[in-house]
């Protein structure tokens, strides 16, 4: 490695009149800010990406959209829900309950994100439309995930929001999975 020296280090510290003055020139005049300890600036929401890459659909041609990339992300033992505005609120409870009975389960636990999102896809292209159906999903709580994060959840919860065809989610009760499974309605004549 070779290492240079230099011969006067203070030749270059220095700034010659001249230099101040051009630069003062250039900038023009400069008033100091001051302190204001109320800054009430919050950082703005990042914009949602519009970027498609590999994960964003799957191989029978069915897209899911991913624009609802600013919501919160969520632990293992979180609830999580959506409505669609105006939609029945006594069948929602009737959802939250556990008293709509599933008519078709889907296991998204143990796959990488992208597996989930082809089936996913999948599963709601396939899924009959004649009629609101309630079907349980099966997400996990992270548990066997890189520091315990529900990935495939937090993406569920992305996902399933920008999807027409869905009606409203709730968490699951205990007995079908608890926080780690959803139940979800399909819109009727969506397709």
């Amino acid at each position: 490695m070779v290492k240079l020296k230099m011969e006067d280090p203070d030749k270059y510290k220095q700034v010659s009149d001249e230099d101040k003055k051009i630069f003062r020139d250039a900038v023009g005049k400069i008033e100091r800010i001051k302190n204001n300890s109320n800054n009430n600036c919050k950082k703005p929401k990042p914009l949602p990406s519009v970027r498609k890459n590999d994960e964003d659909s799957t191989d029978n041609g069915y897209e899911i959209n991913n624009t609802s990339s600013y919501l919160d992300k969520v632990d293992g033992n979180t609830e999580i829900k959506f409505c669609r505005a105006g939609e029945n609120n006594r069948i929602f409870k009737r959802l939250r309950q556990g008293k709509i009975k599933y008519k078709d389960k889907l296991v998204l636990r143990g796959l990488t994100v992208s597996e989930a999102k082809k089936d996913l896809g999948r599963f709601i292209n396939n899924s009959s439309y004649l009629y609101p159906d309630c079907v349980l999903i099966v997400h996990g709580k992270g548990h066997g995930s890189k520091n315990n994060s529900p990935k495939i959840k937090n993406k569920l919860n992305q996902w399933l929001r920008d999807e027409a065809a869905v009606w409203g989610f709730h968490s699951a009760q205990p007995k079908d999975g608890g926080t780690g499974a959803i139940y979800l309605i399909l819109k009727a004549g969506e397709k």
